[in-house]
């Protein structure tokens, strides 16, 4: 009785071992994702300034939410589209279906900007459908 007990201990131990040994931080892959998109979305012509936050509350999923803000005189489609090109290229980290906040707006003028949905896109589309769009 005692050897099968062990046994058991020693097994649920090794399991335990690789289960955590495999097992990365989605978090951390998170911030490294948002320093890597932050750094693409501010090589884009037009843009000021932008601030990428990734969140992955235990289970219930991935969000990504992204806040551009162009020069006052930039066309907002035509940032909008070539943040969501860098966007989607320094996004290969991101699952397929995490919807995406995305938001472009004029500096100095925060309600008036514009979504994905401006070009055709969802109002919040997934990773997928942002990397579906780019490579058209």
């Amino acid at each position: 009785m005692l050897r099968k007990f062990v046994s058991l201990v020693l097994v649920g131990l090794l399991t335990w071992t690789l289960g955590s040994c495999g097992a990365g931080n989605p978090q951390k892959a998170g911030e490294s994702f948002g320093v890597a998109a932050t750094a693409a979305l501010d090589a884009v012509s037009g843009v000021e300034k932008n601030s990428i936050r990734y969140t992955e509350p235990g289970g219930l999923g991935a969000t990504v939410t992204a806040r551009v803000t162009a020069s006052p005189s930039a066309d907002l489609e035509t940032v909008m589209g070539d943040s969501l090109r860098a966007f989607a290229e320094s996004a290969g980290s991101i699952k397929p279906l995490v919807p995406v906040y995305f938001y472009v707006f004029p500096k100095g003028a925060e309600e008036n900007g514009i979504r994905p949905d401006a070009l055709g896109l969802a109002q919040s589309p997934t990773m997928d459908e942002i990397r579906e769009f780019t490579n058209r």
